[in-house]
């Protein structure tokens, strides 16, 4: 019995021409930046839902909002902005990371879009109180893009997902420009670094979209974690207490 993967992106609606477009990609990893920041945009521009991706291997997971189903990975486009976006709550898994980097990828060659910008993040130093940007080229000819808007190139280092992957498939391609934008983070969802990244993408893509909201929803976050923080050490002090105070058996 084969065990391969059937992964297919299924458009909806009237076609929708692509050509010269950029992508903004947001898949979960760490702090959940991409699936953050790629939500946010879809909210604050002007996008329609045209399509989704398709894969036998997603976990029987479904998001509702406003009583109906969510597809777990979804394609939205702008076309007066020329961008596509695409957004995924639906952790890939490790061996069928290849085959839905491999469909995107071949997805994007066949509507002629002509770049592609993942956004992510990374872990940074626990007592780092900088926020950083750092950034991966899928080629020499990508760099650029990096280099023109001071981002830090990662020179060394490991990488991995289906960004990983698309970034792979596209080192040899000269037709699209392909980077990773990577948010330094603190904690689980990490709205401050998908607000900072998109900061970043507003000067890469000359755009001038307000990230206040997302800085509030930072701080309510940070605030709900202090009090949650604050609970545990509360626990473990009565804990330890009790613990000092209680008789000895043998």
């Amino acid at each position: 019995m084969s065990s391969k993967v059937e992964v297919s992106i299924v458009e909806t609606g009237p076609s929708v021409k692509m050509e010269d477009f950029t992508l903004i990609e947001g898949f979960p990893g760490m702090g959940l930046v991409g699936t953050i920041a790629a939500k946010y945009l879809v909210e604050k521009m002007d996008f329609k839902e045209i399509g989704y991706i398709h894969a036998d291997s997603f976990m029987p997971i479904i998001r509702i909002h406003d009583g109906l189903p969510v597809r777990p990975s979804r394609i939205y486009v702008n076309e007066s902005a020329k961008l596509v976006v695409l957004i995924s709550e639906q952790i890939i898994q490790k061996q069928h990371t290849q085959v839905v980097a491999e469909k995107i990828v071949d997805w994007v060659r066949d509507r002629r879009i002509k770049r592609i910008i993942s956004l992510s993040g990374i872990g940074s130093e626990p007592d780092s109180k900088e926020f950083k940007i750092y950034g991966i080229a899928s080629n020499e000819a990508s760099k650029k893009l990096l280099q023109d808007h001071k981002i830090q190139l990662i020179k060394e280092g490991i990488t991995t997902g289906v960004t990983a992957l698309m970034m792979l498939e596209l080192k040899d391609d000269k037709n699209i420009e392909a980077i990773s934008l990577l948010g330094s983070i603190k904690i689980g969802a990490d709205y401050k670094a998908a607000a900072e990244l998109l900061k970043k993408l507003n000067e890469v893509m000359s755009w001038n979209i307000n990230v206040e909201p997302l800085m509030k929803e930072a701080k309510e976050t940070e605030k709900e974690l202090i009090k949650q923080l604050d609970k545990l050490k509360e626990t473990h002090d009565d804990v330890q207490k009790f613990e000092d105070q209680a008789p000895m058996y043998a």
